[in-house]
Parts: C-alpha cells; structure tokens; sequence
C-alpha cells in the first residue's frame, strides 16, 4: 500500500494560480513570490507527486490532462480551507458572520429586501451586502466567489458543475402604465390595441422575451422591442411614470404604486385567462456553489428566503398552481 502524500496548500495554492495565469511570471506575482521561488514550488510538487502538471515551452504554459484534474482537486481543497478558517472564526467570536449576496433586479425588491430586513430584525448585528444584476453577471460573481450565494429568474441561466440551483417558484407577471397613460382608463384591453405602444424592462432573458414577442410582435431579431431596458427598478418606475409606455413586472413590485393610483395594472382578457402559463412568468431560484460550507448568517437569510417565497411565488411542480396564481392575482388587484 503506497503512503500517502502530504498536501501542501500553499504549493496547491501555487498550481491554481498558474493554472488560472498560463504565466509565470503574472501567477508568481499574485503568490507575492519571485519567479524562481515561484517555479521552485511548484517543480518541487510536481516531483513529489511523481506527476507533469504543466506542458511548459517559449511563450507557453498548459495543463496536462493530470494537471487538469489535480487543479480541480486542489480548488475544491482551497476552498474548504478557507471554509474552515472561517467557520472557525465564527465560532471563536460567537458572531453569525456577514454575507455579501445577489439578487436580480425584482428578486431583490420583491424577496431578498424583505427577507434581509427579516434578518436584521432577528440579528441587528449582522452586516449584508446586495450586489442587483442580471443572471448571467451573478452566475459569473458566484463562480468568482463575490457573493455567497443569488436569488433571481433560472430561465437563461446555464447548468454549472460548480453550482447548485434551488428553485423557489413562480412568479406572475402583469403589465402596468401610468394613470395619465392612454390606455389606463380603459377596464380591458386587447392585444392588438397594445402592440401600438412602447414597452420598457429590466434585462429580458431570451426564452422571456420570446415568449413575449410572440404575443405583441417581434423586431428584427425576433425578440420583444424595447424602449428601455434597465436592471434598476428604481429608474424604470421614475420612467414609466414620465412617459406612456407599458412596464412588464411581478405582481407585487409596483403595489405601492398602484395603491396610490399612480400607476394602473392593465387587464388583458387573452393572457389572464393563460393564468400560470401566461408568458408573463418568471422561474426564480437561489444559487450556490457547491462544496461550501455556508455562513450562519447565509442560512439564515436563505431560509427566510424560502419563507417569503412560499407566501408569493407559485410552488414548483404544484398541481394546484392555477389556483394559486389566481388568488395572487387578485391580491395584487
């Protein structure tokens, strides 16, 4: 039986490093180690390991298919060094941690904000901070380790051996406009009559967008024409209330306005009767990386996550979905 090799992390640290850089030189400076003691370390892991990690020639540096997976190995290894470093941080301090998380644009509005003012109810201490985008910019700060985990629409968003999705439900849509807006006096209006008007959104996923191009008419690439696309809820409300253009969104993001008559929700007879599978429809989930241990703070903010969830959006894979959205949709009203 061979013995086993020790592991050294910073010369594991070392390979990842070069492995990211294809580059002496730039991976020896992020080690804050010369060129020649950067070199040394990893020559000197290789020879321990009785394995070529890299392909080295002028001008280049590559994995060899050892190296591929032994880099995979050793991320995995890093991070739940630094997982342990800091759960054990937590637990000589007594604090639950801070937690830097992701939402998209109505994610965060409609579910994150409440459940983080949930959260500091329950523990003022703790320290959160948002980072609001779309889903393909949150996947790439999850994949980057900036945030610990997201919450935002899954419908664009690829499958990733580094993450797990957790869907959280469904959420309707509707479609709104200003009061002094053309068409919000009117008690129905039909699809033809909507096609003559602009619309406005945050980013549009593109099965989204087909979904809705199909039913108000499509441009030139076959997706939904947009006056304004904006991943700020807040610049798109001050605009929608400027201008007569009609704003698709979650039930619940705009109550606030519409309770003071500012806005109007449109009822559009050909999509309400759709009810959950009308295209205005949104597949929201958290996401985490896989293989990492979690903040106190972090379980809890996902748990009260899930809390606010069950209470607006539609359950995944319930039979009695149409129900529900139906009852939401008269919540909304």
């Amino acid at each position: 039986m061979s013995t086993p090799l020790p592991l050294n992390l910073r010369q594991l640290q070392h390979v990842v490093l070069l492995a990211d850089e294809r580059h002496f030189g730039r991976a020896a400076e992020r080690a804050f180690l010369s060129q020649s003691a950067f070199s040394r370390s990893v020559a000197a892991l290789e020879a321990a390991m009785g394995l070529r990690l890299f392909d080295r020639g002028p001008g280049f540096v590559r994995l060899t298919s050892a190296g591929t997976r032994v880099v995979a190995r050793a991320r995995r290894m890093l991070a739940a060094s630094t997982d342990l470093s800091r759960e054990l941080d937590l637990l000589r301090s007594g604090d639950l941690g801070d937690t830097t998380v992701g939402a998209g644009p109505f994610s965060g509005g409609s579910l994150m904000a409440r459940a983080v003012a949930e959260l500091h109810t329950q523990h003022p201490a703790v320290q959160v901070r948002l980072e609001i985008a779309q889903s393909l910019v949150l996947q790439q700060m999850l994949l980057n380790e900036q945030v610990d985990f997201f919450v935002a629409d899954l419908s664009e968003l690829p499958a990733h051996e580094q993450y797990r999705v957790e869907p959280l439900g469904t959420a309707l849509g509707a479609l709104y406009v200003r009061a002094e807006h053309p068409l919000a006096q009117r008690d129905a209006v039909n699809l033809q009559e909507l096609r003559r008007h602009c619309f406005a959104s945050v980013h549009v996923p593109t099965p989204y967008a087909r979904r809705l191009g199909a039913i108000f008419g499509l441009n030139e690439a076959g997706l939904l024409p947009l006056a304004l696309e904006c991943e700020s809820v807040y610049v798109l409300r001050e605009y929608v209330l400027r201008h007569d253009v009609v704003i698709s969104a979650p039930l619940e993001t705009f109550d606030l306005e519409v309770a003071v008559g500012r806005l109007r929700r449109l009822r559009v007879p050909e999509i309400d009767r759709l009810g959950p599978r009308t295209p205005l429809r949104m597949e929201v989930g958290l996401v985490w990386l896989r293989e990492r241990t979690p903040s106190p703070a972090v379980l809890l903010l996902a748990e009260l996550l899930r809390v606010r969830a069950r209470a607006q959006l539609i359950p995944p894979s319930t039979p009695s979905a149409s129900r529900a959205a139906g009852a939401t949709r008269r919540r909304a009203r």
